[in-house]
């Protein structure tokens, strides 16, 4: 995969309901005022666009991240007891969704995904992880065998993940070109700060992460765990980062 192609606005035009269900969020205006603008975006979009992959470079804006912090479990005067999730740039999304995209039909092409991940694709999901591995359990106990599983959950996995590792992996995976440099500026170049109850805390540096509320980061996360399963003797499957291994005797 060497480049990223927009077709003269098409690929926007497509998304322009997605584009305006996003943009809705953030701004109190008229759903239906929303999708007759989201044609004249296109346009201009496009050209941004076209200029942000040529170059490798995202804007500023496009960079930075508003984290707000939702409640997972336990008690709410803990910080681990909370997920954070970022808001970002609406027109970003919409490029990371057309990278995602061509960088998943390249995926599918090469045939590069593990058949043991089941998360984040397309016809993949929770069931079809559950169905394969009861299938493979019921089958053993019908031949009167043992099985013992564990499951693993990764702490912090999609924020702990290094940038530079990832990226050569990406490169082993005959991601080059303007994908490659775009996808590496989008990932080194990020700040952050969270809102609390509307008080902001000052900027930071990304170091590491590909962010789940992220709409490429799902994606990049799965390639970088990708070759776990290559690695264990035992059977297994993976849904994005929660694992489960188990071996029959």
């Amino acid at each position: 995969m060497y480049g990223v192609y927009l077709f003269s606005g098409e690929a926007l035009y497509i998304r322009r309901t997605t584009f305006a269900i996003l943009l809705s969020c953030y701004v109190k205006c008229c759903f239906n005022v929303l999708i007759e603008c989201a044609d004249f975006f296109c346009g201009p979009l496009c050209k941004v666009y076209t200029k942000s992959l040529d170059e490798g470079k995202l804007l500023y804006d496009w960079t930075s991240a508003l984290v707000t912090p939702l409640h997972k479990k336990g008690s709410r005067t803990k910080p681990e007891n909370y997920r954070p999730v970022s808001l970002t740039s609406i027109p970003c999304n919409v490029l990371e969704s057309l990278i995602r995209d061509q960088l998943l039909e390249h995926i599918k092409v090469h045939k590069l995904a593990s058949t043991h991940q089941h998360g984040f694709i397309s016809g993949r999901s929770c069931f079809t992880n559950l169905l394969e591995a009861i299938e493979d359990w019921t089958r053993a106990y019908d031949e009167g065998l043992d099985v013992g599983i564990v499951y693993l959950d990764y702490r912090k996995a999609f924020d702990t993940v290094p940038h530079k590792r990832l990226i050569k992996k990406l490169k082993a995976y005959r991601i080059s070109g303007t994908p490659i440099a775009w996808i590496e500026s989008f990932l080194t170049k990020r700040q952050m700060r969270v809102r609390i109850n509307g008080k902001m805390s000052r900027w930071i540096d990304v170091l590491s992460s590909v962010p789940q509320s992220f709409v490429l980061g799902p994606l990049l996360f799965l390639l970088f765990v990708n070759e776990i399963p290559n690695l264990i003797d035992s059977s297994i499957q993976l849904f994005a980062d929660d694992t489960k291994v188990w071996r029959v005797d």
